[in-house]
């Protein structure tokens, strides 16, 4: 009879090891950039002046009363000079018609009858009357014109960014031993 050989029983474990890791953060803050804007306003300044009109009434004044006075008595003085011409030539057109003998009838009956129906001789003493004796006159001025322009000043500031690092960590450690069990072989001696 043969008897099995008693066996030796060997048993290993392996070891583990654990890592565990974190990666680092990185914490970043930044503020708005500051803006400080300040501005003027465009500034117009317009000076004007009123317009101004100018009226002569001179002509309407002549023609109504005969104006003022040393233009009414430099009218009469010199409508004396035509007054006396064509006085002068009526009084030689009737003398002449006197002194025609080849005329008949009576020339002197004749004459001064022609004259009671004759018109006075008229001085022109008033200025001449119309619709155009007054003149106006306007005198407009251009408008003086200054602008002042605004303007925006602009300042940025910029924030600068606050940056935090968390770090991160690696941790190792054993998760497992390594470990070796080794059975002997069971004997019987019974037999």
């Amino acid at each position: 009879m043969t008897v099995p050989l008693p066996q030796i029983q060997i048993q290993s474990v392996p070891g583990r090891i654990g890592i565990q890791s974190q990666s680092g953060q990185y914490d970043i803050r930044q503020n708005s950039a500051t803006i400080d804007v300040q501005t003027s306003d465009t500034v117009i300044d317009i000076k004007t002046e009123q317009p101004v009109v100018m009226i002569d009434m001179t002509k309407t004044w002549d023609a109504l009363t005969g104006g003022k006075p040393e233009a009414f008595w430099n009218r009469i003085y010199s409508s004396y000079k035509e007054c006396a011409i064509r006085y002068i030539q009526s009084k030689v057109q009737e003398y002449n018609q006197i002194g025609d003998l080849t005329a008949g009838g009576n020339p002197v009956a004749d004459v001064a009858k022609q004259s009671l129906s004759q018109q006075d001789l008229k001085l022109n003493v008033f200025g001449p009357a119309s619709y155009d004796n007054v003149d106006f006159q306007a005198v407009i001025t251009k408008p003086e014109v200054n602008v002042q322009v605004g303007r925006a000043d602009i300042n940025v500031k910029v924030n600068k960014p606050d940056i935090q690092y968390n770090r991160g960590n690696v941790k190792v450690y054993m998760e497992q031993y390594a470990s070796i069990t080794v059975t002997p072989p069971i004997i019987d001696l019974t037999h």
